[in-house]
């Protein structure tokens, strides 16, 4: 094998990895069932769309990445001439399937979902540029390459690793997609250098995690001196978020749990309740309960999350017992109610799951209500009304007996 052969077989095999790995992070908070690792189409023969393309309510992002063979082995100035060059090449395949989203059918081998088939790409709301560097880079030079949007989509552009620890840290599409809108009010400089975002993720959340967190900010060394003169508030927020991430993980394992389903779900169930579930080699209304639990900001997330830990908890070690507890968010048209039993039996568990929803559904006056049941510390089941259902005097009696005598908290998740 040629010295030149062996660069190249290098570098394709690093990129793959990279791929790889971002997909794995990415797939963890937002869900590994919405995150689709390079998508492509025949043209005629096999080939790539988009490095990544995250899906969610039929709406999509678009990212698109380059790694280096060696990211320490490059000088300064050698690592900012890469920098230059690839990410002009990773800009272009978000262009491309910004503007030609249906010109042929698409495809995505997913590692829990098999073949997903796409006959178009979903609308489109954010195309982020990202490339591998561990130094900040000024792109100014290429400004005139570098749009902050394409045919109205906005354009973003970070180091792999920035917006990566994005991700980790705000866990939720809907949260991630505030903080890349929230940024698009800095001094376009700012929107044109990579590699350098802790600041501005330190100064947004800090000011609460708001639309306008960064609106006032005039650049990087303005962020840094706020979050110093305000040390205090930064560690307190920095706190919470550590706190949200912790029971925001309840959530999330209770999502990544769907997509595998007891081989023994329908023993002790009703016929009725049997045909409500998808037939063997054809799930996909678990993706619909997935998507309730991942279309939530972050506190709100980590405010269910919560209430189901404090559920499970009051039923660890213990052989027998059933408990429960409701929860909603204001201006959201839903109430959850988490159960945590041991030593019940599946019929009887069923039956106290649709007991408890239409309860629900009656007292706190919602037209949506999903269950989460902890069955053993280990294993879950879930419950989702139909929207139109509508509530009768049974389920407006259990309403008063099971929820009348709850002390509900209020909680502020207005923020980060």
């Amino acid at each position: 094998m040629s010295e030149k052969s062996h660069m190249v077989e290098a570098a394709t095999t690093r990129t793959l990895w990279a791929e790889r790995q971002v997909e794995e992070v990415l797939s963890l908070p937002l869900i590994s069932e919405f995150v689709f690792r390079s998508p492509k189409h025949n043209d005629p023969t096999e080939k790539e769309v988009i490095d990544h393309l995250i899906v969610h309510k039929g709406e999509g992002i678009l990212i698109s990445q380059k790694a280096q063979e060696d990211p320490t082995s490059r000088s300064v100035e050698k690592n900012e001439l890469w920098v230059l060059k690839n990410i002009q090449d990773a800009l272009k395949p978000i262009c491309g399937s910004i503007k030609r989203p249906d010109d042929r059918p698409k495809w995505c081998d997913h590692p829990r979902r098999g073949r997903v088939e796409f006959s178009t790409l979903p609308r489109i709301i954010h195309g982020v540029v990202l490339v591998e560097t561990w130094r900040p880079v000024d792109l100014k030079q290429i400004a005139d390459e570098l749009p902050l949007e394409y045919l109205g989509v906005p354009l973003t552009y970070l180091s792999i690793n920035d917006f990566l620890n994005i991700v980790w840290q705000l866990r939720t599409l809907p949260e991630v997609l505030e903080y890349l809108n929230a940024r698009r009010k800095l001094p376009i400089a700012c929107l044109r250098m990579v590699g350098d975002e802790l600041p501005f993720y330190e100064l947004y959340i800090m000011n609460g995690g708001i639309a306008d967190s960064l609106k006032s900010c005039l650049g990087h060394a303005d962020a840094r001196r706020a979050t110093e003169t305000h040390d205090d508030l930064l560690r307190e927020a920095l706190e919470r978020s550590e706190e949200y991430k912790l029971y925001s993980g309840e959530i999330e394992r209770v999502a990544h749990a769907l997509s595998t389903r007891d081989p023994n779900y329908a023993d002790g169930l009703p016929p009725e309740a049997v045909a409500l579930f998808d037939k063997e080699g054809e799930r996909k209304n678990y993706l619909i309960l997935q998507e309730i639990l991942t279309d939530m900001r972050l506190t709100e997330r980590a405010m269910m999350g919560r209430k189901f830990h404090d559920v499970a908890e009051s039923m660890r070690g213990k052989t027998s017992g059933f408990t429960f507890a409701a929860a909603h968010a204001d201006g959201k048209d839903w109430v959850f109610v988490f159960i945590s039993c041991r030593g019940v039996d599946k019929p009887t568990r069923h039956g106290r799951a649709k007991r408890l929803a239409g309860g629900a559904l009656a007292h706190y006056r919602k037209k949506n209500c999903l269950v989460v049941i902890d069955r053993d510390g280990e294993h879950y089941d879930l419950m989702l009304t139909n929207p139109e259902y509508e509530p009768d005097a049974a389920d407006i009696a259990a309403g008063e007996e099971l929820f009348g005598h709850l002390r509900m908290k209020t909680v502020d998740i207005s923020r980060l």
